[in-house]
């Protein structure tokens, strides 16, 4: 299940109905379906998509509005006006939305070390990076979330406090590549290497005393989820 708003229903579903000050069992009765039917969307139990325009129309949105999450991300982050250029010929001007895009960042770690709770994800803010920059590294910008890291067993390639692009959309395994795992609640940022008859999750720190390999069968390897792939991140000065 995602985590993250782009691809998360129950997570819309549950930000909408808290914002208006509804219980599951209030939303239901106004959407005339059952508290356990909130319950199961919003918790990611169930996909069941029959009731959303019921449920859209009890929380005063459309069923796009629930299905694709875009304006809902956008209410949550900052105005442009927030930022300001540093550097260059357009030093201390706003950026320009043609020229710039935000890219929202949610209050989620992912975990370098041991792995990392989830709670409720959300927006926390935005980033501003150049749309030409962007669409270097991702197919679109709305596939990409910030987050930050948390610990040291992906150091010297990641360290503590760093801020992180993800793709959340791309999804499949690829040997080599760092990715954002969810495992058992917990949110890991690892190295995926493939060994062929199995999968290793690696850390780059070169301790592997205290940041060993953990091995995935192919069985366990097909119950991890990962969230995206890990992209880029912001430099330490």
């Amino acid at each position: 299940m995602g985590i993250f708003m782009q691809n998360n229903l129950g997570s819309r579903i549950k930000y909408e109905r808290e914002k208006k000050g509804l219980t599951q069992t209030t939303l239901g009765k106004l959407a005339k379906v059952s508290q356990g039917a909130i319950s199961q969307l919003e918790n990611g139990t169930s996909k069941d998509t029959r009731y959303l325009s019921k449920i859209a129309k009890a929380l005063g949105v459309t069923m796009e509005y629930l299905t694709d999450g875009t304006e809902m991300i956008k209410e949550a982050m900052p105005s442009f006006d927030d930022f300001v250029i540093i550097g260059g010929d357009k030093a201390g001007q706003a950026p320009n939305q043609d020229e710039y895009v935000m890219i929202p960042q949610y209050d989620v770690a992912g975990s370098c070390g041991g792995g990392a709770m989830i709670g409720d994800v959300a927006v926390k803010g935005g980033l501003v990076f150049r749309k030409d920059w962007i669409q270097g590294i991702a197919k679109k910008d709305t596939s990409l979330a910030t987050i930050y890291a948390q610990g040291e067993s992906m150091s010297p390639t990641i360290n503590d406090g760093q801020v992180l692009l993800v793709d959340v959309t791309d999804i499949v395994p690829k040997s080599s590549k760092i990715y954002l795992i969810c495992i058992d609640s917990q949110l890991y940022i690892k190295r995926l290497i493939n060994m062929f008859d199995k999968w290793v999750m690696r850390s780059d720190n070169p301790d592997k005393t205290t940041f060993p390999d953990i091995e995935l069968s192919p069985e366990r390897m097909s119950q991890i989820d990962i969230q995206g792939r890990v992209v880029w991140q912001a430099g330490i000065l």
